[in-house]
């Protein structure tokens, strides 16, 4: 396992902190955004890919003293996440995201800085490091393989304060490299804390989120035809989205003029 991230850090440095970050919401997900200044982190079994939540929910210790294995199940339930991308344009993501026939996908863009430190101030500064971000490293299934078969519940666990969990949970296959993809990451911990009482429910942690203050700017379907693009905006507008609104130029056809000789 890697050395201990200072302050949640997985697979980041410092430095990039103030890298841009781009996430996709369903229209009627980021309007309920706006209107209620929440977002929500929410468990890994709910990501698309079975992998992702390969080292909790299928993963057993092998205890030689009892000779049993014991499954690392119920530690699943206390992990929250969300996925974000470094890229900030992608044909692929806005296919996936933003669905061909509905493109009803609004983008929007912050820092990393920003959404982490949004996250961590859902607790005071005295609770454990339960708050991370990681980008995210593409292994192969073999990789996968190797790595699970030489760790230990010592490497994973080492230090009580979840840094070699959220390291496993920033593991992905290469298949999926093309996400470049960035992830918060929540350990909701029962702590002996009368002002602490666990924050997720039914598979979500619902928190505080401004996206006024966090987000920089929304950016709308790059297939949109401009009557639509504009009804959407105006629908935004009217829902209380201050932030600036443009459309995607992906697919703007540039315009070229050659010499004859």
């Amino acid at each position: 396992m890697a050395a201990p991230n200072i302050r949640g850090l997985v697979n980041l440095t410092p430095d990039a902190l103030d890298l841009p970050i781009y996430r996709i919401y369903a229209l009627d997900r980021f309007e309920a955004l706006v209107a209620t200044a929440t977002d929500a982190l929410v468990h890994p079994t709910k990501w698309d890919d079975p992998f992702e939540n390969f080292m909790l929910a299928r993963t057993e210790v092998d205890d030689p003293t009892s000779g049993s294995r014991i499954p690392l199940k119920n530690l699943a339930d206390d992990w929250y996440g969300q996925c974000w991308s470094l890229t900030a344009e992608s044909d692929a993501m806005w296919r996936i995201y933003s669905p061909s026939g509905a493109s009803r996908g609004v983008k929007v863009r912050t820092t990393i800085r920003k959404l982490f430190d949004n996250l961590r101030a859902v607790g005071p500064p005295e609770w454990p490091q339960q708050f991370f971000v990681g980008r995210i490293r593409y292994v192969t299934e073999a990789e996968l393989d190797r790595l699970m078969g030489g760790l230990t519940f010592a490497d994973v666990a080492a230090g009580g304060q979840g840094t070699g969990f959220a390291e496993l949970l920033c593991l992905k296959r290469d298949t999926f490299i093309h996400e470049n993809e960035v992830r918060l990451i929540f350990q909701d911990m029962e702590l002996p804390d009368p002002r602490r009482p666990r924050l997720g429910a039914g598979g979500v942690m619902k928190y505080a989120l401004d996206p006024h203050a966090v987000f920089e700017e929304v950016v709308l379907d790059p297939r949109l035809d401009d009557a639509t693009y504009l009804a959407m905006q105006s629908d935004l507008q009217a829902a209380g989205c201050g932030l600036p609104i443009r459309k995607s130029s992906l697919y703007d056809v540039p315009h070229y003029v050659i010499r004859i000789e």
